[in-house]
């Protein structure tokens, strides 16, 4: 566990026992309001520390919502939210891959892999699969795995021969 957590997980537990001495018969340390004042203080001193931050430092508050959902209570939608995130996240050489991804769909009718993306397009894997991904997130593709070979295609229906 990480320093920031570490306290944050701290801060967060002394603002809950500072809220229950406020409705404590006798006060221990703060007397009244002040005590439920000084709790919700280190509460949100302890979330704050808790937040995600990306690789600048910067804060995700987007993920804000993660700290109280654990990896196995995730919906479906919030899944898709953060594939969605990561896909957006990723730094490509070229901005224009997806652009690129199809206009060789539109080439190849409408069903691409991701090794043929890579040879046509003459670019890394990693980036062949980002500009499919992103045309997926975006909703131009579907993703459909071959039964025989195990191998995903990448379906265009705006492409397919009618």
């Amino acid at each position: 566990m990480g320093i920031r957590k570490f306290f944050g997980n701290l801060f967060i537990i002394f603002g809950i026992l500072n809220i229950a001495n406020f409705w404590a018969p006798r006060p221990i340390p703060t007397v009244g309001p002040s005590a439920f004042i000084i709790g919700l203080l280190l509460i949100g001193t302890g979330i704050f520390l808790r937040l995600e931050r990306d690789s600048s430092g910067n804060i995700q508050w987007d993920r804000f919502l993660a700290l109280f959902q654990g990896s196995k209570t995730q919906n479906n939608s919030s899944r898709m939210r953060e594939d969605k995130q990561n896909i957006s996240d990723t730094k490509l050489s070229d901005p224009l891959i997806a652009v690129r991804v199809l206009r060789l769909a539109e080439q190849k009718q409408g069903i691409l892999s991701i090794s043929q993306t890579a040879m046509e397009l003459n670019i890394p894997l990693g980036d062949a699969e980002a500009g499919l991904d992103e045309c997926v997130a975006r909703g131009t593709a579907t993703i459909e795995v071959d039964p025989n070979t195990g191998l995903a295609y990448y379906r265009f229906p705006e492409f397919l021969p009618r």
